[in-house]
């Protein structure tokens, strides 16, 4: 019984995913993948106005999986919002620390350590990153960008 319901929520899971067109250059094995469901179970969209501009915990009977990243959401609005354009609700730098990736490395993130900048949410390992991050933002975001393309490939989120 257990196979049947574990084939029966990956074959949904593949369903829900294919009418979500997946970003080119995404390249998923450099992602954080510390949590076995990205951002600890945190609603990407919440973190946004649209979403209620305070990040909330998702349910995980509201699940989306995206690419191979399990996101759990708040509300059924939220998920919907994400569907539409996931690049801009997936955290920058595939989960990594934005300050630890403008000086060349990865660092784990704390989810409810963050920044809004446009239409990018940048995660930060400690409050000290974040503000120094956030002090210095027009010429670290642009140094991030590059190392996390030659990290992974993939063009920078804009």
């Amino acid at each position: 019984m257990k196979k049947i319901v574990g084939l029966m929520t990956i074959l949904w899971a593949l369903s829900a995913v294919a009418d979500v067109p997946i970003q080119k250059d995404r390249n998923e094995a450099e992602y954080n993948k510390e949590f076995a469901v990205a951002l600890d179970g945190y609603d990407p969209v919440s973190y946004f106005e649209e979403g209620g501009g305070t990040p909330l915990k998702g349910d995980a009977a509201i699940e989306f999986v995206y690419g191979t990243i399990i996101y759990h959401f708040a509300n059924m609005a939220n998920m919907e919002m994400f569907k539409t354009n996931p690049a801009k609700y997936e955290p920058t730098y595939g989960s990594w620390c934005a300050y630890a990736m403008s000086e060349g490395s990865r660092i784990k993130i704390k989810p409810l350590i963050y920044t809004i900048h446009g239409n990018r949410i940048h995660f930060f390992v400690a409050k000290s990153a974040k503000k120094t991050f956030d002090d210095e933002l027009e010429s670290r975001e642009p140094v991030a960008d590059m190392n996390w393309k030659g990290f992974s490939g993939e063009e920078p989120r804009k």
